[in-house]
């Protein structure tokens, strides 16, 4: 039987930082690929990555009349591109400059017939560099990857289990590779007038009422792993909202709720912890905003 730390590892953000970083970037490299080959979708759900049962995935793409996905695979450490007429490339996730992967990763597009050609400046991250040029982000931990992997598949299903209490619309447990987190959302589908400064990446993410709950491995404004949940608008008082469970709290820096993941992970019951935080953050955002809950948390007949 897999023990805790196989369930729930440990993250220390201080620690992994290197690989986490390098693993944003290339998950970038990935998911541009998909945005160049998909439509615009609502609140850009044609944008993130998904997770499985080996890593991460883009899911099915097409260019042509060819059909492939490209993925992570974080327990044998590789990228691959797999075409569903058989074809595959695929190469090892090793220490290398982002260029070099960056050109790995074209070179098997090449190679299939699916030449790509994407925006090569990263996202969402403090100092954007140019992918295809840059030479840093070379770190490879596979234990660090691994480990990222096997948090991001609990909270997957976690967070799957906590959609299944929503009958109006949400997304998917997505995995967000410009800010290289999980999320689901759920959305009132109330309009959101766009506010004079909003980027092209807020006025389509944010055109609608949303609230959402998540998981991110640390980041430069919280170095160390934890959920997070808000409601945007964000509604007056919801800071003062009560929650849980009681070590989870308002963030007034971040403006949204956090949970340290050491506390859900060291926790009797990770899952039910997990699922109280998303729940009740839920709750709280959609009472001060007004949301018809009645007609939202219907459930499926039986």
């Amino acid at each position: 039987m897999p023990n805790r730390d196989d369930l729930w590892p440990a993250i220390d953000y201080p620690a992994d930082k290197d690989t986490l970083d390098a693993l944003h970037m290339r998950s970038q490299v990935l998911g541009k690929v998909k945005v160049a080959l998909t439509r615009t979708a609502p609140q850009w759900q044609n944008v993130p990555m998904w997770v499985n049962a080996r890593g991460l995935t883009t899911g099915p793409l097409h260019s042509g009349d060819t059909v492939f996905e490209l993925a992570f695979d974080l327990i044998d450490h590789n990228c691959s591109i797999s075409a569903a007429d058989g074809r595959r490339e695929a190469f090892d996730l090793t220490p290398c400059a982002l260029r070099t992967f960056t050109a790995d990763v074209m070179g098997a597009l090449e190679r299939l017939g699916t030449p790509v050609a994407i925006n090569p400046m990263t996202v969402e991250v403090p100092d954007p560099v140019r992918c295809d040029l840059h030479e840093g982000y070379g770190a490879y931990d596979p234990d660090v990857a691994n480990r990222l992997f096997r948090v991001l598949a609990q909270n997957t299903t976690v967070l799957d289990e906590f959609r299944a209490g929503f009958w109006g619309k949400q997304a998917p447990v997505s995995f967000w590779w410009g800010t290289f987190d999980l999320a689901v959302a759920r959305y009132n589908l109330k309009p959101v007038p766009t506010a004079p400064g909003m980027d092209l990446i807020a006025r389509v993410g944010g055109d609608s009422e949303q609230i959402a709950v998540g998981f991110w491995p640390g980041n430069h404004r919280y170095p160390k792993p934890a959920y997070f949940a808000y409601t945007f608008p964000k509604p007056d008082g919801i800071e003062s909202a009560v929650i849980g469970p009681q070590i989870a709290g308002w963030n007034a820096d971040l403006g949204e709720f956090l949970l340290d993941y050491e506390d859900v992970r060291t926790a009797d019951d990770p899952r039910a912890v997990l699922l109280e935080f998303a729940t009740s953050t839920y709750e709280a955002g959609a009472a001060l905003a007004g949301w018809d809950r009645e007609l939202l948390e219907r459930t499926p007949p039986p």
